[in-house]
């Protein structure tokens, strides 16, 4: 089968997206290890990066290599098995991906907060229990997960294109019960519903934060050095970065995937764009943080 140049530049495409991804993911992963290993206490929102570099790794891995595999035409190597387990950890480390970024921006919403009674009681406790929330996602996003490869097999051609849907290396049977279709989008949309909702309002209100801080410095008629954010401030910037990058890739890919549901017919090129969309920003949080 002849390759077209369009074909040759969505192959790089991914293996570069995947390939810069699970590097940066790395990377971050080495500088925080080495920082613990060098007797150094560790900050908690590195915990918590942590934790979100290695959601990253795996996504990368679930999705972007399963979709290497396909665009280069290796095909029918999973079996029923390997795409029940490919999809289930794609679907689990993708939640735990959006519930350590909430995690992440609620934390630092509560970190910057006014150091006022209330505040510093929530101070404490966000400080005390950044392990114990981290384990939360993990074991959350384990056991929501766990229905969804139930009617995931491997790659399957029927001429009934209304019951078999082809994802890849991958198909799953469209199921007409409609209490089972209500069910199963309730458990999927609820928790990203809820983290999205959290991680929008840290980010609004870490955003005022900094615009009052802003205008007090404004006022401030010192040396220029006062006229910088502090490390803290910074920070927060940064974790803002990280939670509008996150939102835009989400809603941008939902775009697409409830066009894909409602009125493609698994068409190619959806797949490939929501693809490649949904592994955008694993690929692109590590590079935030390191620049």
């Amino acid at each position: 089968m002849t390759m077209t140049p369009g074909d040759l530049i969505l192959r790089l495409l991914f293996v570069l997206q995947t390939g810069i991804g699970v590097l940066g993911n790395t990377f971050l992963l080495l500088t925080y290890t080495s920082t613990a290993c060098t007797g150094q206490t560790p900050r908690p929102t590195h915990l918590i990066l942590t934790n979100l570099a290695v959601a990253n790794v795996f996504f990368l891995l679930f999705k972007g290599i399963p979709q290497i595999m396909f665009i280069w035409g290796v095909v029918h190597t999973l079996g029923n098995m390997g795409c029940k387990l490919v999809t289930y950890f794609h679907r689990m480390v993708r939640g735990l991906s959006l519930c350590t970024t909430g995690h992440l921006s609620s934390f630092q919403a509560i970190i910057i907060s006014p150091r006022t009674g209330g505040w510093m009681k929530l101070k404490d406790a966000a400080l005390k229990n950044v392990s114990f929330s981290c384990f939360l996602c993990w074991i959350s996003n384990l056991l929501i997960n766990l229905f969804v490869p139930v009617h995931v097999g491997a790659l399957q051609h029927s001429h009934n294109a209304t019951q078999i849907r082809n994802f890849g290396l991958c198909s799953s049977s469209k199921k007409h019960n409609t209490f089972y279709a209500v069910i199963y989008t309730i458990l999927m949309t609820f928790p990203d519903a809820v983290f999205m909702g959290l991680m929008l309002g840290a980010s609004v209100y870490m955003v005022l934060l900094l615009h009052r801080h802003r205008q007090r410095v404004r006022h401030i008629h010192t040396l220029s050095t006062s006229h910088r954010f502090s490390p803290e401030a910074k920070a927060t910037q940064t974790i803002l970065l990280l939670a509008t990058t996150f939102i835009f890739f989400y809603f941008v890919n939902s775009i697409f995937m409830i066009y894909d549901s409602a009125f493609a017919k698994s068409q190619l090129w959806l797949y490939h764009v929501t693809t490649f969309l949904s592994a955008c920003y694993p690929m692109v949080s590590p590079l935030i943080l390191m620049l």
